[in-house]
């Protein structure tokens, strides 16, 4: 099975938001840089986590969810932890916000789908809530 997720409304692996993650870590050019890389690294891991875990037969992977979680949690009280000043090597922010906004775009349709088929009124009421906030992120990329 091949996971993919959005990008530039076009598939990508991925593989390229890992090979991403790999760049920020390796070009960081201050120990503030070089955690908020980790962290985002992290994010990334457990986000991709979560992923496998719900496609994985039974629980096989929950382990690793729990872990790269906590890992995360454990990161985030890293005191020297803040985000540089300057854009990380290697971004375009541009091209990063575009991104994003066409991801977000992508999860809101999907999340109001669930919304309009859904029998559950507790679903529907977080699937709106959702979706209102993806709109205000999609407005503050454009």
């Amino acid at each position: 099975m091949t996971i993919t997720l959005i990008d530039d409304l076009t598939e990508a692996p991925l593989k390229h938001f890992f090979d991403y993650a790999t760049r920020q870590i390796k070009t960081a050019d201050s120990l503030p840089a070089l955690l908020a890389a980790a962290f985002m690294g992290l994010e990334l891991i457990e986000r991709a986590s979560t992923v496998l875990a719900q496609a994985a037969p039974e629980d096989d992977y929950q382990v690793a969810l729990a872990e790269a979680t906590d890992a995360w949690w454990a990161l985030a009280e890293a005191p020297t932890l803040n985000w540089p000043e300057r854009s990380m090597p290697d971004t375009d922010v541009q091209q990063l916000a575009d991104s994003i906004a066409a991801l977000v775009m992508v999860v809101a349709e999907a999340i109001l789908n669930v919304a309009s088929k859904t029998t559950q009124p507790a679903d529907r009421v977080a699937c709106l809530r959702a979706a209102h906030h993806a709109g205000n992120v999609h407005a503050a990329m454009r």
